[in-house]
């Protein structure tokens, strides 16, 4: 489970469209000594890409979203007990993917939607055309990653998350944005 400060859940979560830069802040956030979890969906492509496998969203997209599912999970439970720990992506996104390809919703991942939740405040990168490039693990075009943007915002919102847009700016300036909105504990 999340560690509560008061009413305050540590794990935060970055999310938005892909290319939209989140992978960026995350690793500003570790440059500045956070507990930072990376996207795990990259990994998985970079890593079936690799060794030849067919576990792909574009090959065995149900199998993909089971792993993926699996492995954030795995990543909440392990998170730690710093003071904030920050997310690329959450539970949430995967949901978000599978309704966006009217895979069925298995009940676990409904569950877990709650069992296993964040801050109450989510961080949204906005779709940024200037700064999107697709490439082996992302195959998105710019109006794809802006459909499943819309559809990654939705679930957030329906689960009751405040939605925090972070402005088009440097990487420092979007961080120290982050940081600026959490309170000081």
């Amino acid at each position: 489970m999340s560690k509560i400060i008061g009413d305050f859940n540590n794990k935060i979560v970055i999310t938005g469209g892909p290319g939209f830069g989140k992978s960026s802040i995350i690793l500003e956030l570790e440059k500045r000594g956070y507990n930072a979890q990376h996207e795990i969906s990259r990994n998985i492509i970079k890593e079936q890409l690799d060794n030849g496998g067919d576990i792909l969203p574009w090959k065995n997209l149900s199998t993909f979203s089971r792993l993926v599912f699996e492995k954030r999970i795995l990543q909440h439970q392990e998170a730690g007990e710093e003071k904030f720990v920050f997310f690329d992506r959450g539970i949430p996104d995967v949901v978000a993917y599978m309704m966006k390809d009217e895979l069925e919703l298995p009940e676990k991942y409904v569950h877990a939607l709650t069992e296993y939740n964040y801050n109450n405040l989510v961080f949204i990168t906005p779709a940024w055309e200037d700064i999107f490039v697709n490439d082996a693990e992302r195959k998105e075009d710019f109006f794809s990653a802006c459909e499943i943007h819309k559809v990654i915002l939705d679930t957030y919102l329906r689960l009751g998350y405040e939605l925090v847009e972070i402005p088009k700016d440097t990487i420092e300036k979007r961080v120290d944005f982050i940081l600026d909105k959490l309170p000081k504990l």
